[in-house]
């Protein structure tokens, strides 16, 4: 239990830190990449304006100080420009800032660009392209890779008709880019690792109250079972001795009734703290079928004793990876449960069947259906809470569902297995479903 708890901690805890330095790595790789974004287009809208110069730092835009660029970038900026005709011929070469890209490579870039095609040779440019045409301009800009470096451009029709077309080298910033990502990340990487270590730590002093007042809790019910169950197996004696003695009367029977049912609750309190307290059981192939069967029949004179209606649908052979024990009192449960708040004349329906056949059988499923036609509208999930019981006066002569289908819970829980219930309106009966995998 002690060692579940502290896994529990230390995975909720991690998760948390990995969820938060997730976004905040996300909101800083966003800011960053759209900054990135806006300096480079800021570049090459610069460079469009002064006619693929970079302009000195006294002639920069009004808005470069928003893009954050410095007076320093017109010096360090790497960057060429081409001119083409209406025809497409090249007219003028400007390579001198420049050092990877020569005038042939400047030729082959611009044709590319302006046929939309993307291959250079054995080179493939991957262009992130985006095309923006008007009725009087034939204008395009994005980015592409080349030969390893990275490259934004833009585009604009001169008074003459001819194309401009200006590049700008965005590597060494694209490095400096990712650097930060890597850096980012070996850093938050570091944070969880660290903080994972340190939760690991720690988690044993912070679940330990939790642990310690459970561990009281347990104590107090087995404790108290064991105090409950002496004068309870006297006052029964004590009522079975007056009855034999021939002052058998409705108040004894009244007496005797209450003990047994409080004898019950202290068999399943018990029984709860002792679930509690075991750790995960040991699966292994058991024969569903006979146990279930064995189960079944001996609440068929109960059943049919108050005139209700018994039926059995047990398949034979379905054999599931579960623990014997826990199958046969999760099934003693819900039959007796069914059988208890099942309405007059109504009926009580057990059934097992294989899931899938063949090759594709994936386990087996287990239902208890029982006559129920108060049942339209109830939150049956709350069944299985620990004294859960519907009439909240607590006058109903059933008592609620009480303690058992939280029993039951726990067992599916032990064993793998998922257990929910299930209101048909039409035939007003609930059904409670169990599924072994």
């Amino acid at each position: 239990m002690l060692a579940r708890l502290r896994i529990r901690f230390v995975s909720m805890a991690a998760l948390a830190l990995t969820i938060c330095l997730t976004l905040v790595m996300a909101i800083v790789f966003f800011l960053t990449d759209e900054g990135f974004e806006r300096q480079m287009n800021t570049a090459v809208k610069m460079l469009l304006v002064n006619n693929g110069e970079m302009p000195p730092p006294d002639d920069f835009l009004p808005d470069m100080s928003e893009s954050k660029i410095s007076e320093e970038f017109s010096f360090e900026a790497r960057y060429f420009s081409v001119v083409t005709d209406k025809n497409g011929e090249v007219v003028w070469i400007n390579t001198e800032r420049v050092h990877a890209i020569d005038e042939e490579g400047a030729k082959d870039i611009v044709d590319a660009v302006a046929n939309e095609r993307f291959m250079y040779g054995d080179d493939p440019i991957t262009a992130f392209f985006e095309s923006i045409a008007g009725s009087d301009t034939n204008k395009f800009k994005g980015r592409f890779h080349y030969k390893g470096n990275i490259y934004y451009y833009d585009s604009k029709v001169m008074e003459d008709g001819n194309v401009m077309r200006v590049f700008v080298d965005a590597t060494s910033r694209f490095m400096i880019v990712h650097q930060i990502y890597y850096y980012m990340f070996i850093v938050c990487a570091s944070i969880l690792l660290v903080f994972s270590l340190l939760f690991i730590f720690l988690s044993k002093r912070i679940t330990e109250p939790f642990i310690k007042n459970q561990e009281k809790q347990k104590r107090f019910i087995t404790n108290a079972s064991h105090e409950l169950k002496t004068p309870l197996t006297v006052i029964s004696a004590n009522i079975e001795m007056i009855e034999m003695t021939g002052n058998k009367s409705k108040w004894t029977e009244s007496t005797s009734r209450q003990v047994k049912k409080l004898s019950q609750l202290v068999s399943n309190l018990v029984t709860l703290s002792k679930l509690d307290e075991k750790d995960e059981l040991i699966l292994t192939d058991v024969d569903a079928s006979k146990i279930v069967k064995e189960q079944a029949e001996p609440f068929t004179a109960v059943i049919e004793s108050v005139g209700k209606t018994y039926v059995k649908e047990i398949a034979d052979g379905i054999i599931i990876k579960s623990e014997a024990r826990g199958v046969q009192e999760l099934t003693s449960i819900l039959l007796d449960n069914a059988q208890k708040y099942c309405d007059d004349n109504g009926r009580v329906v057990i059934k097992l069947e294989q899931i899938g056949k063949g090759a594709k059988a994936k386990g087996a499923r287990l239902t208890v259906t029982n006559s129920y036609a108060d049942g339209a509208g109830v939150d049956y999930n709350r069944f299985f809470e620990r004294f859960y019981r519907e009439d909240t006066s607590h006058n109903s002569k059933k008592g609620g569902f009480g303690i058992g289908l939280s029993i039951a819970q726990e067992i599916c829980n032990k064993l793998g297995a998922k257990i929910q219930a299930l209101y048909n309106k039409q035939t007003k009966e609930i059904t409670f479903s169990v599924i072994f995998r």
